[in-house]
C-alpha cells in the first residue's frame, strides 16, 4: 500500500472527474428512496467504463509517470506495457453483495498461470479515488507467506477448506490517492460496504512485461476507433504511448508512408521524435 505516489491535485481533479461515469452517494440513495431507480447496475460484475475515458484527468493516472515508475521498478524492467485500465464503484445503498471468496486474478488476466521471474511476472494496482477502510470495502488481502503452498493452479479457496487463511486477511485501507499493487498470485477477496451512504472508488490499472503475449485484458487497438481515444492523444506523450505499446521511434516500423499515415491520423500528436529517428537511420 503506498500513499502520496500521486500528486494531491492531479487525484483531486480525477475524482472530480468521477461524476461522468458514477453518480454520488446520494443520488444513489435518493433514486433507490423512490420508484424509478438509478438505472446503474450496481453488481461487481456490471460492465465498468474502461480507459481511455473522456477526462484527461481519469486518463492520465492511468498512465502516470509515477505508476509507470512504479510497474517498472517491480517489474523489473524498463520495457513495460499498460494492459488495463477501468473505474469501478461500489455502494452501500441497496446493500448490494460484494462478497468474494479468497481468489487469484489471473484467470481473466493470462491464458495460462502466473510464474513469478523476472520477465514473467505482471503488476495489478488499485488506484483509490475515495477514502477505502474496512467499512467501505477495503479489499482483504492474505500474506503469501501463508500461501505459498498452495498450488498455482488454485484460483479459488473455499471457506470450509481454507478457514484459517479467511482468519489472517488483512484489510488493505488507504487514502484517497493511495496505490494498492499485488502481484497476480496473492490471494484477495473483494467485500460489501457496511458504511451506511458511503461508495467506493476505484481505477484498476495492470502492467506486464514487454513480449508476454499470453498476458492481456484489454485491446488498444480496439479502442483506437472511438473518439475518446483521439481526445486522449491530444494531450499524450512519448512514454505514454510507448507503454500503450505505440511503437517506439527507431522501431522498423516507421518509414515515410507509416509517418504521413500516422500524422494524418492523429494532426495533434508531435511525429518529432518518430520522423527524426527514422531519418537517423542509415
Amino acid at each position: 500500500m503506498l500513499e502520496g505516489l500521486l500528486p494531491a491535485d492531479e487525484v483531486a481533479a480525477a475524482q472530480a472527474a468521477l461524476a461522468g461515469l458514477f453518480p454520488s452517494p446520494e443520488a444513489v440513495q435518493d433514486a433507490r428512496s423512490s420508484d424509478t431507480g438509478t438505472g446503474l447496475d450496481v453488481r461487481w460484475d456490471a460492465e465498468k467504463p474502461v480507459f481511455p475515458f473522456e477526462s484527461a484527468a481519469l486518463n492520465g493516472l492511468c498512465v502516470h509517470d509515477a505508476l509507470i515508475d512504479l510497474a517498472q521498478d517491480l517489474l523489473e524492467t524498463e520495457d513495460v506495457r499498460l494492459y488495463q485500465g477501468l473505474a469501478s464503484a461500489k455502494y452501500f445503498e441497496g446493500h448490494p453483495d460484494y462478497e468474494q471468496l479468497l481468489h487469484v486474478d489471473y484467470g481473466n488476466h493470462t491464458l495460462v498461470v502466473p510464474r513469478a521471474d523476472v520477465g514473467f511476472q505482471h503488476l495489478e494496482l488499485f488506484v483509490y479515488l475515495s477514502d477505502v477502510t474496512p467499512e467501505r470495502a477495503a479489499t482483504r488481502i492474505v500474506s503469501r507467506r501463508l500461501t505459498s503452498d498452495i498450488p498455482v493452479e488454485r484460483t479459488y479457496l473455499s471457506l470450509s477448506e481454507y478457514a484459517p487463511l479467511y482468519a489472517e486477511e488483512e484489510a488493505a485501507s488507504g487514502p484517497a490517492g493511495s496505490v494498492l499493487a499485488y502481484r497476480p498470485d496473492v490471494y484477495h477477496r473483494g467485500t460489501s460496504l457496511t458504511e451506511p451512504g458511503a461508495a467506493r472508488f476505484l481505477l484498476h490499472v495492470a502492467f506486464k512485461p514487454v513480449g508476454t503475449d499470453w498476458l492481456g485484458f484489454q485491446a488498444w487497438p480496439q479502442a483506437a476507433e472511438g473518439m475518446a481515444w483521439h481526445r486522449f492523444m491530444r494531450h499524450t506523450d512519448l512514454r505514454q504511448l510507448t507503454v500503450l505499446g505505440f511503437p517506439e521511434p527507431g522501431h522498423p516500423y516507421w518509414n515515410a508512408e507509416t509517418l504521413r499515415g500516422v500524422a494524418a491520423r492523429y494532426p495533434n500528436l508531435d511525429m518529432t521524435p518518430w520522423r527524426q529517428a527514422a531519418a537517423a537511420r542509415p
